[in-house]
């Protein structure tokens, strides 16, 4: 279980979250964010455009990075104040890993450093996130 809010300390590790994305997830995402570009459904298309697939939704990975916080922070206890997003390369279906570290804190939050990564290792997405106590 987590320790207190107050307890929390610069280099602490998120745990890592690792997930595989489907196209079904991407399928289920589009429906719910009404995002139907054909960068995230048609294989063809990407294929022709020099991609090896589709593209997996840059707010679907940054989900993905916030169930990293929330399983270790949850909103109990905190809540995101503020946050930053940083779309490095794109991310594809199949496995993904999320996690991060407390970089900073003081008397009324805490700052986090994120990242979700590909099957390789290779970092896909990084975040800048402001964790404030809930309530």
């Amino acid at each position: 279980m987590t320790r207190a809010f107050g307890e929390i300390a610069p280099g602490e590790q998120i745990p890592r979250l690792s997930v595989v994305v489907t196209r079904g997830d991407l399928v289920r995402y589009a429906g719910a964010a009404d995002d139907y570009v054909p960068q995230h459904w048609d294989r063809p298309f990407m294929i022709e455009s020099g991609f090896p697939d589709v593209i997996v939704h840059g707010w679907l990975t940054f989900a993905h990075m916030c169930r990293s916080v929330e399983i270790w922070l949850p909103p109990e206890r905190a809540r995101m104040a503020q946050f930053s997003v940083r779309y490095l390369e794109p991310t594809f279906p199949g496995p993904i890993e999320c996690g991060g570290v407390v970089v900073s804190r003081d008397s009324e939050s805490i700052d986090l450093a994120l990242y979700a990564s590909d099957a390789n290792g290779n970092r896909t997405t990084t975040a800048t996130m402001r964790m404030v106590p809930a309530g």
